[in-house]
């Protein structure tokens, strides 16, 4: 283990020219090597398909060449046979000799022969024609048996003619190619081709071509190679993939792989010589047009990274030269030199707005610095500023700390607070820089002027990282004068109390001796509020009783003439009753006994609707009801209290429609109290007045109801306290001030709504009440309202 500290790893930093130059070369590789993987990935397999089509072209002309070629040899033996057949049996070996030519093995013509070979139907060579220099060995060759040939055993089947490149030749025994026919008698004519023949014949096929072709036969046997070797007659491919998928008949794979490299095989077969041909064209690498093309893109590439590697630092360093000088001009700036000197600009329009962008905020940073400055010496809190690597020395303090401690600026910046001897407590220092540390408020302290006077302050100190290092920034502010303000309020608390003491005994006492009148007091205010309640009533029933005087008195003068007309039809009957009589009875008893019930209706329905206002009044009863049905009642109750009097009530109020689950009797005694305060109040001294009374549904679902009036209204400095108890205008007169105040809590606690006024002095008043549908379940039946 290294005894050294291993550096933590820190990234590279490299000059904009250096980062330009690589991002030009980098863009200049990455571009050409774009566009030659794209080129590359569009061109190679087009040339594999262009060479396996050749490929395909030059096997299927290979095919059609050789079988070409056995036509022809087919021919010749054909003519040979009928020459023969119609020439005497002396003279075959010179008929085959004609055939043969004078070739031997010429090389390059693949029409020449090396040997003819007429064999019998018991496998006898007959006859021979041989070229002129191996006409000695012809004596040699009659006579042979060649049943046991591979050649001749393929005519066992229903065969005229055969094929072999195999075949060894009779002369030399290297290998040859072969080619026999079987005639009519059952005599096979046997030709010997140059083997140098046939593979030129194959060479031209292929010629040029970088594409391999083999002809094999059915048992997998190499019989031919379009580039020679010595693997002809010896390699065997029958246990190959290739090789099985052809002999079973099946679609081989586009691709094989022999000797450790991949080739595209194309196959093409000859029914008629029995042989295989594969065409053999190199894949991907191996193959020299895809090899020359990726070369010629590597070579691209280099002369691209070449031309870059050139270019690249001129053009970066023309670049990055502009952006130098700004920084270079921000430097200055950022120093306070040459601050109104223009910045430099080039032909980079990003340059030039960096330049511009960099000139407006060197501008604002110095109007924010002078704003700050401005700030911190307009501060009536004295401040200072140290400076926590230079041993807390000033580097700045405001007006108000200079005329706090009656110091003068210059002779303190540059000199720490102990220099200056501000501590009167030397413990202190070392407090404010520890709680400094952690953000926190010193506290008090007591501190130094430059005169030798002392001031208490609260001191506030804490740390900051400014541009021009570690920064401690403390303020304080002078609480002697606090502190001595608060010991005197302190004194005076001490005198409060006392006082407050002995005041509350004194108004526990009062207290004390108010409390039974007080209480005597609402005792008394319950009985007015009741005594008004019988009022009200008693006003009711006499009203209710001069009004049912007048149907009362109608319906006994109308029973005092049904009893006289009986009275005189009973005195008329001992002197015998007329038809007319009789019938004048009846008229006159029918006419009374109308006018009475009449009279007597009225007069119960006068009663009902004082029955049921008194019983409505007098008890919290809860019910649904119509508010015209409640309205109606209150007329009828007391229009008699108007009568013969200059007073109207006209009433505007639905008989349906507005209908309310609440208390009638609490309504209708809030009615009864605003008419009867209209009457007392509005109409006195007057020969006229209307009350007015209409009621409708507002817009939030609750109910109106108004009562008004065109008598003198309400003076302006009573409105705002009519609805306080007692208050009232006709004190020692009978008013006691109670009903408007009992209306509205009515309204208020009960109903569970609003009383309100408006009035004009000397035009009217108009009260209106706001009630909800529903009133509040707080009231128990029958309790006392």
């Amino acid at each position: 283990m290294s005894s050294r500290t291993s550096r933590p790893w820190r990234r590279p930093v490299l000059r904009l020219r250096s980062h330009l130059a690589a991002l030009l070369v980098a863009a200049t590789l990455l571009s050409f090597a774009l566009v030659a993987v794209a080129l590359l990935a569009y061109r190679i397999p087009g040339i594999e398909a262009e060479s396996r089509l050749v490929q395909a072209h030059a096997v299927e002309a290979m095919r059609k060449r050789l079988e070409s070629l056995l036509q022809r040899h087919r021919g010749r033996l054909a003519l040979l046979e009928q020459v023969i057949d119609a020439a005497p049996q002396a003279d075959a070996n010179a008929v085959l000799d004609s055939g043969v030519g004078t070739g031997g093995d010429s090389g390059g013509d693949s029409d020449a022969l090396r040997a003819l070979y007429r064999v019998s139907a018991q496998g006898r060579i007959t006859a021979v024609g041989l070229p002129a220099p191996l006409r000695a060995q012809r004596e040699d060759l009659l006579g042979n048996d060649m049943s046991g040939n591979p050649l001749l055993r393929a005519f066992d089947g229903p065969v005229d003619a055969a094929w072999s490149v195999l075949y060894p030749s009779l002369l030399n025994g290297e290998p040859s190619a072969a080619v026999a026919r079987r005639d009519a008698h059952g005599d096979v004519l046997v030709a010997e081709l140059p083997l140098a023949a046939l593979l030129d014949a194959i060479r031209v096929v292929a010629e040029a071509r970088s594409s391999t072709i083999w002809v094999v036969d059915r048992a997998g046997v190499l019989v031919a190679d379009s580039r020679g070797g010595a693997d002809i007659g010896r390699l065997n491919i029958h246990d190959l993939p290739l090789m099985q998928a052809l002999l079973q008949g099946q679609v081989p794979a586009e691709r094989m792989r022999m000797e450790g490299s991949w080739f595209h095989a194309t196959v093409s077969y000859s029914p008629a010589l029995g042989w295989f041909f594969i065409g053999r064209v190199p894949s991907g690498w191996a193959n020299p047009e895809v090899r020359d093309t990726v070369l010629s893109a590597v070579v691209g590439a280099a002369g691209a990274l070449a031309v870059a590697l050139l270019v690249a630092p001129l053009w970066a360093r023309r670049i990055a030269r502009p952006l130098g000088r700004i920084i270079a001009r921000a430097d200055r700036s950022a120093s306070g030199e040459n601050a109104a000197l223009p910045w430099p600009r080039g032909s980079v329009a990003e340059f030039n707005r960096l330049a511009d962008e960099l000139g407006s905020l060197t501008a604002a940073v110095h109007a924010r610095e002078r704003k700050s400055q401005a700030i911190f010496h307009a501060s009536p809190v004295p401040m200072a500023v140290a400076d926590v690597a230079d041993g807390y020395r000033l580097v700045d303090v405001n007006h108000a700390w200079c005329e706090e401690f009656r110091f003068r600026r210059e002779d303190v910046l540059g000199r720490s607070s102990l220099e200056l001897g501000l501590w009167v407590d030397a413990s202190d220092p070392v407090a404010l820089r520890r709680h400094a540390e952690r953000g926190e408020s010193i506290g008090e302290v007591w501190l130094r002027r430059s005169d030798g006077t002392t001031m208490q302050v609260h001191l506030h100190a804490k740390r900051a990282q400014l541009p021009g290092g570690l920064r401690t920034i403390w303020a304080c502010v002078d609480v002697g004068p606090l502190r001595r303000g608060e010991q005197e309020l302190r004194e005076l608390n001490q005198q409060l109390e006392e006082r407050v003491q002995r005041r509350t005994a004194d108004l526990a006492q009062a207290n004390a001796e108010l409390s039974q009148p007080v209480q005597q007091l609402r005792v008394a205010q319950g009985e007015l509020v009741r005594a008004d309640k019988m009022a009200a009533l008693g006003g009711l029933v006499a009203g209710v009783a001069h009004e049912i005087k007048t149907p009362l008195g109608n319906g006994m003068v109308a029973v005092d003439a049904m009893a006289d007309a009986v009275r005189g039809f009973q005195a008329a009957m001992p002197a015998g009753v007329r038809r007319g009589d009789l019938q004048q009875l009846v008229d006159r008893l029918a006419q009374g006994t109308d006018l009475a019930e009449r009279n007597m209706r009225r007069a119960s329905e006068l009663v009902q609707s004082f029955k049921q206002v008194a019983v409505d009044q007098t008890s919290a009863q809860r019910r649904s009801f119509e508010i015209g049905e409640v309205v109606r009642e209150m007329v009828v109750t007391l229009r008699p209290s108007f009568a013969g009097q200059p007073w109207r009530i006209e009433t505007d109020v639905a008989a349906s429609g507005l209908q309310l689950d609440s208390y009638p009797g609490a309504l209708g005694q809030v009615l009864g109290n605003l008419i009867q305060n209209a009457v007392l109040h509005g109409f006195a001294g007057r020969a006229h007045g209307t009350v007015r009374i209409t009621a409708g549904r507002g817009e939030d679902g609750r109910i109106w109801l108004r009562v008004a009036d065109d008598g003198h209204g309400i003076a302006a400095a009573h409105i705002g306290r009519i609805f306080d108890p007692f208050m009232t205008t006709r004190m020692g007169s009978g008013g006691t001030g109670l009903g408007l105040h009992i209306s509205q809590n009515a309204v208020t606690s009960l109903l569970g709504g609003t009383l309100t006024v408006t009035s004009t002095e000397g035009e009217g008043t108009c009260f209106e009440l706001r009630l909800p549908v529903q009133a509040p379940e707080h009231v128990p039946a029958g309790e006392e309202v």
